[in-house]
């Protein structure tokens, strides 16, 4: 027993964990595709979480619909579908975001079109009661009469500021020209200070010197808001004129998007240039939500002779930004490609990144089965642990694949549990699937194992600044529970029995740092990141 407990204590320390892989959950469970899920969760409640997706309706002659499901137990169970209208008798919809303000308010917006003859346009939706019921939706963006010959509604992208700064409040929608527009294409902004009621006129985001150019026929700007208040959108830019290489530049607004500054994300990035264009090649943004300095981006890159997933991060606010980090472990130049990736941050600075995988196939190139990995940095990028399966069961390839509308999955870091949603074959018809697993937050004082998939307690707000509500994953007749904060040094700062699940602790006497909340149950020992800011 006493080799056993060492070598366990061994895996541990080295950030290896054994585990059973978690639970899927099939949000759809429909004989129709469904594609493109995006995952929030309620900073007001963790446990409220909703996922959004496109879906084909069967009862309107698969007319592609927004549909939704909310949980409130963290995922356990799910409530009933919520289909969002449609704005024409003919009209499809697709392309979904969902962003919770740090208020519970929840917004969701979309596109609603028909094309030949075209019309429809970008339309926007929130919900107050975590996702439950949704408000009419309203336009955005008329993608007809706004740069008519463009048609800007194609893959918008929703972000809420959440920055506590005064800027605080501000949404903003980017989008590029739609799929049958030929290039010179560029991408899109539009920004509302009302909470989504009004919205700004249209502009441009690359600009002269920091151009697109006009071979890039699909320029999306993918937006992050940082924790003062700066917007940040990553966009693509070939133009030999402005360099001999291929570029991702970034734009930072600190002024709601009416000016911003610019520089190089990534110069002459390997790509997908040589490899199957098959692969979905997506790149997501992501800002640190208590360090304003830390961003991280991540893209596909070919330079091993297959996809790889590759992140880059920023420690001054996107000026310079490190070198990139393969963060896929299988090994290397096997011929097995990773795609579709995407990022989270949690507040304690963790990052996050989810991807489709083909490790697990039976040969080589995209038409592989896959499965959904995940991989977590406590060190801004630097460093990734090993990589987890979150999918339990391999998705046979299907020519589906090659098709839009399953170019994203998405994902949320809360404290030490990884949520994910994405899409894929396994029932012979494309549905989504939910799981969420823990991952280690990283070596510090008193850390030895994290809270496991049933997640034995959650601490919100986080960061905090007077209060803080521990909800308890417990048996209070079964189990003596003991819950304590302990600061950088291990030193505990505070300490009391639990004794519901739901329990209220003043931290207003604690200085801003960061903090580790311990809670032991049966001698096991659960660990949480927590920052006090004031």
């Amino acid at each position: 027993m006493k080799k056993y407990l060492l070598f366990t204590i061994l895996l541990i320390g080295a950030g290896l964990c054994i585990k059973a892989q978690p639970a899927n959950i099939n949000l759809s469970g429909t004989a129709a595709f469904e594609g493109e899920p995006y995952l929030a969760v309620n900073p007001t409640n963790p446990q409220n979480i909703v996922v959004a997706w496109m879906a084909d309706d069967l009862a309107t002659g698969l007319r592609m619909s927004i549909r939704s499901k909310v949980s409130f137990d963290g995922g356990t169970t799910w409530g009933n579908q919520y289909i969002q209208p449609h704005f024409g008798a003919t009209w499809y919809s697709a392309d979904v975001s969902i962003q919770f303000r740090n208020n519970g308010t929840l917004y969701l917006s979309y596109i609603d079109y028909h094309q030949a003859p075209d019309s429809g346009g970008v339309y926007i939706t929130h919900s107050v009661d975590g996702g439950i019921s949704w408000s009419a939706p309203t336009q955005v963006w008329n993608g007809i009469t706004e740069d008519p010959t463009k048609r800007p509604l194609d893959r918008p992208w929703l972000v809420a500021d959440n920055s506590g700064t005064p800027t605080d409040g501000m949404l903003y929608i980017t989008t590029k020209p739609a799929p049958w527009i030929t290039p010179p294409n560029r991408p899109y902004l539009k920004t509302s200070a009302d909470s989504g009621q009004t919205w700004s006129a249209y502009r441009y985001i690359d600009t002269l010197n920091y151009l697109v150019g006009n071979l890039i026929a699909a320029p999306m700007a993918a937006p992050a808001v940082t924790a003062d208040g700066a917007l940040c959108l990553a966009y693509p830019s070939y133009l030999p004129s402005q360099s001999i290489y291929p570029k991702v530049l970034l734009a930072k607004s600190y002024s709601r998007g009416a000016t911003f500054s610019y520089c190089d994300l990534l110069v002459n990035a390997v790509g997908l240039s040589t490899a199957d264009s098959s692969y979905k090649a997506g790149y997501p943004l992501a800002a640190n939500p208590v360090n304003a300095n830390q961003l991280a981006f991540a893209y596909l890159d070919n330079r091993n002779g297959d996809p790889d997933v590759y992140i880059t991060t920023t420690n001054d606010g996107g000026i310079t930004w490190g070198t990139t980090v393969r963060v896929n472990d299988d090994a290397i130049g096997n011929g097995v490609g990773q795609d579709m990736c995407w990022l989270s941050y949690n507040t304690s600075g963790n990052l996050v990144a989810v991807w489709r995988d083909r490790r697990n196939g039976s040969g080589t190139g995209f038409a592989q089965s896959t499965d959904t990995y995940c991989a977590v940095s406590t060190d801004n990028g630097l460093t990734f642990h090993a990589n987890v399966r979150m999918s339990n069961l391999s998705a046979p390839y299907n020519t589906v694949l090659l098709q839009s509308g399953n170019d994203f999955m998405s994902c949320k870091l809360i404290n030490d549990t990884v949520n994910v949603a994405w899409g894929d074959m396994r029932s012979a018809h494309m549905n989504i699937y939910f799981a969420k697993t823990s991952a280690l937050t990283g070596s510090g004082s008193g850390i030895s194992i994290v809270n496991n998939e049933d997640e034995m307690f959650t601490v919100y707000p986080n960061p905090a600044k007077d209060k803080i509500t521990i909800i308890a994953n417990i048996d209070n007749n079964k189990e003596n529970i003991i819950f304590n904060i302990a600061d950088a040094q291990g030193k505990i700062v505070y300490q009391s029995e639990i004794k519901n699940k739901q329990t209220i602790i003043n931290v207003s006497n604690l200085s801003e740092a960061e903090y580790f909340c311990n809670m032991i149950a049966n001698d096991k020992k659960y660990v949480q990141k927590l920052l006090i800011t004031k």
